[in-house]
């Protein structure tokens, strides 16, 4: 019986509900323990009937196993993890200690769980259902969590209990229902309910007591004794001293667990020691302990434990809290030694999980040094790196570091951890332990490890700067002595300090980069080369000298070929090499293979920098709608994985789309996202849109001073801010400023001649015609546009038309005129450049005509009416994918996938699969 909760209750059966119906839901119900979060689950479970339902506990004990709390949700499904995309099938039995480990993206686990939970949901409504919720092992909490956020379409509704005051369990993104107590008139109602006879006076002082606590309610008064219940006695139970109704009735517990005998209470610190209620293991311990399965009668009696054929449970988390809690230190660390020692002649399925938990009762039985348990929990920690869960294995890895008395081995196990909880997202707990290990060590490899996530931590708080000092610094101390650890760091401190315009870092990298090459064992070969190429090119190419740098861009694109490489390090600086080139193409081919790369492997938190990547190449070359459904795909990702500076970069780089089309408020938004998120990539799209959306606002002052002092800003010397070059040229001539366009042509000019790109060597012959005399100009358009027909870039090419359209009706030449004012404004209608497309019919007009053929040139361009998420599934469903494996692409499950087609076929006017073959792109 539940009372007091009707809004509660009917908020549940809302929710499973809209589950049946394909509405994905999800629930944190929190509050104190005792106020009824189990009951209120119970509920649900009942209302769900004979449907699918899974159903978890999470235990203390496995607060650092990897995957144990997922492990036990999904035992009873364990034979369809099989049926996944091979890359999540294979992620989640390595999560699970069943395959080889190798060290994945923790985000797949979470994938592997929609995907499965999608498929149970497929003929009838899933009920998932996790109690205890802030006791889940980091690595199952964010793989439920991941999965949650993602429910969408399907047919699956998740609720959480979460107890209050004890570890936080955030959810962001999940609803919360928070319990409170029941007011007097319920509480009475509860207690009248549980029957037997009580005074008036005695009830009210339960009631008070209790604070409407439901478990207090029932516990305190079911203590009383018939003289207490009747007022004759003082209710003595009701007197003990605690600050809240659990603690009170902790507090009974104990008092009711020590009155047992001494082999009960050992045998009740074994079992909640344990934490999972194995009978087996938990009579194997206590065995060695003198207690037996007898001992547990007086337990069974006072109705404290239920035990079957193979599982003890405790009534409820206070009694398991009070059995462990109430006994001595001895007894609590003789339990862990007995429960470690039955581990090790455990018949278990996950023989790595058992040497786990093995690990940590040892741990747990421990209070000073330990050297040889130290090593057996580094290899845990290295387990749980390996199966994807670093949030995990920092905490193991921290504990290592507790145990040996070693400075260097403790400095650099807290070396490890810091990485690890820098790879989870635990920013200040990273920063903490490199302070703790900086302090211990001595040794250049482990002080440049800690450095590298100092370096780190200061990248992602927006100082680019200080990362790339730090890095080189790092990187500086073990060029001879670790150099393939330096050649990596370099990599990153370049990436810092041309983020911040640090030459003089630059130039301290690309020496030290020779150094760590020349002590190097290992040949880099072709494709890493890359790495150390884009760190000597980033030099020059911030002092000044682009023909040194492009020359040595393209010799290592040579070099690279038609593969890109794997790791993302180098993937990353191979598209960098082609964007500073200008080569388009290129770009978008190595985006591209890398995108496919981070899809095929699971790779969701590189996915998000491919995925960025992808969208600034494809809105170079005017692919707008693939663009926006690329970064649309990439900020849903970084919203639940909490890559925030990621999405704000991503944000700078689609407000140059937004300016292009003329969406004034949405390019100001997003170009100030950009800008507040503090690094390069962002600020300078962001800044560059910002002058375009004036020029094609026909405020040439405004653009032209937003695009100076951009130029001059810190993000300056950037390759975006060279593009931008030509539109502050152009606001200037029309301004009537042509000297103030001098210094920005010559720095743009110098830059295309040594690319060589024909966009580049167009869009300078424009500015050239810009700047000439009137009877000189047309020549230089006429190149122009001879370079534009062999080039990349048609809102560049467009520009240039409409430009030299203007020209010829200056001259009278009302036809040619026409011809080129047509052209120009079918590229911009194409684009969807709304303020551009309206100057070219302004100047159609001006000559007595009007455009023509402005209807979309591209199927693609259909697209528009969807969403970005649609048109994504639809341009994937176009290539013939199914959509099992569309959902593997993107990270949703194949009915959410099927949910956005059934939404984009009306719009697209179509009625089957088969009709999606014209959008698909060659």
């Amino acid at each position: 019986m539940i009372l007091g909760r009707d809004a509660e209750r009917a908020q549940l059966a809302g929710m499973l509900a809209a589950a049946a119906e394909g509405r994905g839901q999800a629930v944190v119900v929190r509050g104190t323990a005792g106020i009824g979060k189990s009951a209120l689950l119970d509920h649900a479970a009942g209302l769900h009937g004979a449907r699918p339902l899974l159903r978890v506990t999470g235990s203390e004990a496995e607060g650092d196993l990897p995957f144990a709390a997922l492990h036990a949700l999904l035992h009873p499904v364990r034979r369809r993890i099989d049926a996944l995309p091979p890359p999540q099938s294979d992620a989640l039995r390595a999560a699970f200690g069943q395959g080889p480990a190798q060290g994945g993206d923790r985000f797949l686990v979470g994938l592997a769980v929609l995907t499965l939970l999608a498929d149970l949901s497929e003929d009838e409504p899933l009920l998932c259902l996790v109690d205890d919720a802030q006791w889940l092992d980091q690595a199952s909490a964010d793989a439920l969590l991941f999965a949650v956020r993602r429910l969408n379409a399907e047919r699956i509704a998740v609720v959480f209990g979460v107890r209050g005051g004890e570890r936080p369990f955030p959810a962001a993104g999940v609803a919360d229902l928070v319990l409170t107590g029941l007011d007097a008139e319920h509480s009475a109602a509860l207690l009248a309910a549980r029957g037997g006879e009580m005074a008036a006076a005695v009830r009210d002082r339960v009631v008070a007591e209790a604070e409407g606590n439901p478990l207090a309610l029932i516990e305190l008064s079911g203590m009383l004794g018939p003289e207490e219940r009747a007022g004759r006695l003082p209710p003595l139970t009701l007197y003990v001293e605690a600050d809240t109704p659990a603690g009170r009735v902790e507090t009974a517990y104990r008092e009711r667990i020590a009155a047992f005998p001494e082999r009960t209470r050992i045998l009740l610190a074994v079992a909640a020691a344990e934490g999972t209620g194995g009978l087996g293991l938990i009579l194997r311990a206590a065995g060695r302990l003198g207690a037996g399965a007898a001992d547990l009668e007086p337990a069974e009696q006072a109705g404290l434990v239920r035990v079957g054929p193979t599982a003890l449970a405790f009534r409820h988390p206070l009694v398991k809290a009070a059995a462990y809690r109430g006994a001595p230190l001895s007894t609590r660390q003789a339990a862990h030694r007995a429960l470690a020692d039955g581990l090790v002649w455990a018949d278990v399925e996950d023989r790595e999980g058992a040497e786990d938990r093995r690990a940590h009762h040892l741990a747990a039985a421990v209070t000073g040094v330990d050297e040889d348990l130290g090593l057996l929990l580094e290899r845990a920690a290295d387990r749980a790196l390996r199966r994807g869960a670093p949030a995990v294995a920092a905490s193991v890895f921290e504990r290592c570091a507790q145990l040996s008395e070693d400075r260097e081995l403790r400095a650099r196990r807290l070396a490890a951890a810091a990485e690890a909880a820098a790879a989870a997202g635990q920013l200040d707990r990273a920063g903490r332990l490199v302070v703790r290990g900086t302090r211990l060590t001595a040794r250049p490899e482990v002080a440049a490890r800690l450095a590298g996530v100092t370096a780190a931590l200061e990248f992602e708080q927006g100082n680019a700067a200080a990362a790339g000092r730090i890095a080189v610094e790092a990187a500086g101390t073990t060029a001879t002595t670790a150099p393939d650890q330096a050649v990596t760091m370099l990599g990153a401190a370049a990436g810092y300090a041309w983020f911040a315009g640090d030459g003089e870092v630059l130039r301290r990298a690309s020496r030290l980069m020779e150094i760590a090459q020349q002590h190097s064992d290992v040949s880099l070969g072709a494709v890493p080369s890359v790495v150390p190429s884009v760190v000597r090119s980033t030099e020059f190419l911030l002092s000044g000298d682009h023909a040194a740098a492009l020359e040595l861009l393209r010799s290592s694109l040579a070099a690279v070929g038609s593969s890109t490489p794997a790791d993302i390090l180098a993937a990353t600086c191979t598209v960098f090499a082609a964007l500073r080139t200008g080569g388009d193409t290129e770009a978008l081919v190595a985006a591209d293979e890398l995108t496919r790369s981070c899809r095929a492997e699971g790779r969701i938190s590189d996915l998000t920098h491919a995925l960025q990547l992808r969208t600034q190449a494809r809105i170079l070359v005017g692919r707008f709608a693939e663009a926006e459904a690329d970064a649309a795909e990439a900020l849903r990702i970084t919203d639940a994985i909490g890559h925030t500076r990621r999405a704000r970069t991503i944000q700078g780089v689609l407000s140059l789309m937004a300016a292009t089309r003329g969406d004034a408020e949405g390019c100001e938004e997003l170009a100030r996202n950009g800008v507040d998120g503090g690094l390069a990539p962002g600020a300078s799209w962001g800044g560059y849109a910002l002058g375009l959306l004036a020029l094609g606002r026909g405020d040439h002052r405004l653009a032209a001073d937003r695009l100076a002092a951009l130029r001059a800003g810190p993000v300056g010397h950037t390759v975006i801010v060279r593009f931008a070059l030509p539109s502050l040229v152009e606001a200037a001539v029309r301004l009537g400023e042509p000297d103030r366009a001098a210094e920005p042509f010559a720095r743009f000019e110098g830059w295309a001649r040594n690319s060589a790109r024909s966009w580049a060597r167009a869009v300078t012959e424009r500015c050239r015609a810009l700047l000439a005399a009137p009877e000189h100009a047309e020549r230089h358009y006429l190149a122009a546009l001879d370079h534009h027909e062999r080039a990349t870039r048609p809102f560049e090419h467009a520009r240039t038309l409409l430009l030299y359209g203007e020209w010829l009706r200056r001259a009278r030449r009302r036809n040619d005129a026409a011809t080129r004012l047509r052209a120009a404004a079918k590229i911009f209608h194409g684009l969807g450049a709304a303020p551009w497309f309206d100057r070219a019919v302004t100047e159609l007009a001006a000559v007595g005509a009007k455009p023509r053929g402005t209807a979309p040139a591209q199927a693609v361009d259909e697209l528009s009416a969807l969403t970005p998420q649609e048109r994504q599934v639809v341009l994937l469903a176009a290539t013939g994918a199914s959509n099992r494996e569309i959902a593997a692409q993107m990270f949703l499950s194949p009915r959410t996938v099927g949910y956005h087609l059934y939404n984009a076929f009306p719009k697209l006017g179509i009625t089957s699969r088969t009709d999606l073959s014209r959008f698909r792109r060659a």
